[in-house]
């Protein structure tokens, strides 16, 4: 799996690549106390569970270079049913030992922990974007404001508005993302949310 890794980062060179190790995807389940059952050097303690994670990294930054390299987690995310009983022990050791190889950002998908978030923020040492989900505009320019993030990201708001940033410009409404239409079905939620000149007319 780490070699697939690897394989697909030589292919999204160009675009730079994002490990998805949040949501209750394959490297959350290594990190998660519930879904993590193995009984080998991937399982058991905090520094077994937190061992794919940090080979996947490597090799995606071996592979198309560090600068090029981010890594998103969720810590706290029960979604596709994951549980984490120990995020605080968790989170802070894969961030040790993620550190050395000076990827290019952390992207942590907020879900509730502010001790927690305010710890990642102290103890990683390059760029992090924030995901403050579901929180308001307001919330996501405070964590900016107070040096929580250095970058806010808005995933379904961008989802939902194709010309976000002209609404951010005229401090326009938002489309409400329709959390139904996600992933799956038709082209319903994927193209057809109006733009704010479309809206207007």
């Amino acid at each position: 799996m780490v070699d697939e890794y690897r394989r697909a980062a030589s292919a999204a060179i160009a675009a730079g690549f994002e490990i998805q190790a949040a949501n209750g995807y394959l490297v959350h389940q290594f990190l998660s106390d519930n879904a993590n059952e193995r009984t080998d050097q991937y399982g058991g303690a905090v520094t077994n569970r937190i061992r794919f994670a940090v080979e996947v990294a490597s090799a995606v930054a071996d592979e198309i270079g560090a600068d090029r390299t981010g890594l998103r987690v969720s810590p706290g995310n029960s979604y596709h049913d994951i549980t984490e009983h120990d995020t605080h022990q968790v989170y802070p050791a894969l961030l040790a030992a993620l550190a050395p190889l000076n990827l290019a950002y952390l992207h942590v998908i907020h879900a509730g922990d502010e001790d927690l978030v305010a710890r990642l923020r102290r103890e990683w040492p390059t760029a992090l974007l924030l995901n403050r989900a579901g929180a308001p505009l307001e919330a996501r320019i405070a964590d900016l404001d107070a040096g929580l993030a250095d970058v806010v990201t808005v995933a379904a708001a961008a989802l939902a508005n194709p010309d976000l940033p002209a609404r951010l410009q005229a401090n326009a409404p938002l489309n409400a993302a329709d959390p139904a239409t996600f992933y799956g079905g038709d082209h319903t939620g994927d193209t057809d949310y109006p733009t704010l000149e479309a809206a207007q007319k």
